[in-house]
């Protein structure tokens, strides 16, 4: 485990934890690494991780596994206060991934996990792109990228499908890189989306997770799914 050298990554230089997270420098190929080992409300692994926004919710992280703090029951633009937390000082290409844990598919509500790119948020102000995917497999599976263009619940979509091969099962890698304008997601390697936008050209990747049901239907628990592991790394 090697501890990051150069000045560029200051920002980036945690007191690391065997197990847990480790930042690497070599030329310029800067890359983070974790496995949730800590149990945090929020996750922030010695500061490396934030949420600024207010608006939304938070991650946490208990027995290796990240997982929303979202109620699911809200409405209106409150519906879309998602949990998600980012990293900070890496270049405007950038890719990152991880391992999706799914315990118990839910037909019932809308689970999702999300890879974020060149994400900042800042109270009540969130931008950033969003690739996330439902946490099921089945005729109402998908996987979507959507800009998110700052107040609490407006956003835009730039990619959208649907059907059994966009959906997610438990130990699935979802991926996502922005290098320039263009924005490509995959699936245990095998692309299902790409998109370009050139809106935003700066921030960093991160993790999000989206719960919500309608009236009715229930929502299930958010230790129901999230990821195990997360890697993000600088593309230069």
């Amino acid at each position: 485990m090697l501890i990051a050298l150069t000045k560029r990554v200051v920002r980036l230089s945690p007191i690391l934890i065997a197990g847990a997270a480790c930042v690497l420098m070599s030329g310029c190929a800067q890359t983070y690494t974790t496995h949730f080992n800590r149990t945090e409300f929020p996750l922030s692994e010695n500061g490396l991780w934030s949420n600024e926004g207010l608006d939304w919710t938070q991650i946490a992280t208990s027995n290796g596994l990240a997982y929303g703090t979202e109620i699911g029951t809200n409405r209106g633009i409150y519906e879309f206060d998602d949990s998600y937390a980012h990293l900070s000082g890496f270049p405007p290409n950038q890719e990152a991934w991880g391992r999706v844990h799914i315990a118990k598919p839910d037909p019932r509500c809308n689970q999702e996990v999300e890879i974020l790119l060149r994400w900042t948020s800042t109270p009540h102000n969130t931008t950033g792109y969003e690739c996330f995917a439902r946490c099921m497999v089945g005729k109402n599976s998908y996987l979507q990228i959507a800009r998110w263009d700052g107040p609490l619940g407006k956003y835009t979509y730039i990619s959208k499908n649907s059907g059994p091969e966009f959906g997610l099962k438990d130990g699935d890698i979802l991926k996502a890189r922005i290098v320039g304008n263009v924005i490509t997601v995959w699936v245990n390697g095998v692309q299902k989306a790409q998109a370009k936008d050139d809106t935003f050209k700066t921030g960093n990747p991160g993790i999000g997770e989206f719960l919500h049901g309608g009236p009715g239907r229930g929502v299930g628990s958010n230790r129901d799914f999230g990821f195990t592991s997360f890697t993000a790394r600088a593309l230069n």
